[in-house]
């Protein structure tokens, strides 16, 4: 039979941390799933630690593959998945006993197609941070909206004929954003999309493991700006401009504090100048310094 939930997990030398990633699912109060674990190319042991779960749990299946990137490991679990919801779990990071029970329920409760949950952030092994998750609206386009800021798959159940039925992939080459495309593109193609949320911090995002992502640390303000970028080629944003507009400047004016990762912060960001014009809801000095740093002559 198929079970009521797939869960992936992407893993690539990961063996310092993937064993209490396992544990964690293994732990669950809720029992009616499967795991797909996908070995991406490691070197470091990962691989032979997941079959060693597999061979214990018949509920583990395990994908070797050669290296191409989490958004490719990610995109090969879900073309191998079975069950009626999928939930992604970083190998780094683990997840509450309760989360699979709590988030399903919820799923079912409201005839949900996605559920999102609050969760945890370990940036340091005595600095534990509660992120909440709550959306400002359940509408789908507030929640689109609200997606072109931080956005992750993690804290998220999905129904998976959302993705199958109106066929959305992983964008080959995109392995910084690549979540937040992929979401993106679950809620444009699903017009009657459901959504609920959980207001218990079920999912422990460990950056002791990870590096410090969640703030983009060493990523560029291209990689930044492209997964938004691609959405807004593809699909009529008209309905979420606003939205899309102060996101533009987020952007920018973050790294505009943060120079070293944006060298070319001119070139990058010039041709959205039109949209830091019209970006609403951001404090005036965050535009007036965006602007003015794109406009003044060099040094």
């Amino acid at each position: 039979m198929k079970p009521a939930i797939s869960i992936i997990v992407p893993a690539y030398n990961a063996a310092k941390s993937l064993q209490r990633c396992l544990d964690s699912i293994t732990a669950q109060s809720f029992g009616d799933f499967e795991v797909i674990l996908i070995d991406d190319g490691s070197t470091d042991g990962t691989g032979e630690l997941a079959d060693a779960y597999a061979a214990r749990d018949e509920r583990f299946v395990v994908l070797h593959k050669a290296n191409g990137g989490v958004a490719a490991a990610r995109q090969d679990g879900l073309d191998h998945v079975r069950g009626e919801y999928t939930l992604f779990i970083d190998a780094d990071d683990y997840a509450d006993p309760s989360l699979l029970q709590k988030m399903y329920h919820s799923a079912s409760e409201n005839h949900s197609d996605m559920v999102i949950c609050d969760f945890k952030l370990i940036r340091r092994p005595n600095q534990i941070e509660y992120w909440n998750q709550r959306p400002v609206s359940l509408d789908r386009k507030s929640l689109i909206g609200a997606m072109f800021y931080f956005c992750a798959l993690w804290n998220k159940l999905i129904r998976t004929r959302c993705y199958r039925e109106n066929p959305v992939r992983f964008a080959e080459g995109i392995n910084a954003g690549e979540d937040q495309l992929f979401i993106l593109r679950v809620l444009a193609r699903n017009p009657s999309f459901r959504v609920s949320y959980v207001g218990e911090a079920l999912y422990f995002y460990d950056l002791t493991q990870n590096g410090d992502s969640i703030s983009n640390t060493g990523v560029s303000a291209e990689q930044r700006l492209l997964p938004i970028v691609l959405f807004s080629q593809e699909f009529d944003i008209s309905s979420v401009q606003a939205a899309y507009d102060q996101a533009i400047l987020h952007i920018a004016y973050d790294y505009l504090r943060r120079p070293d990762l944006c060298p070319h912060f001119r070139a990058t960001f010039a041709p959205y100048a039109r949209n830091f014009r019209a970006a609403r809801g951001l404090p005036f000095h965050v535009k007036a310094r965006v602007l003015l740093h794109l406009t003044m002559p060099s040094k």
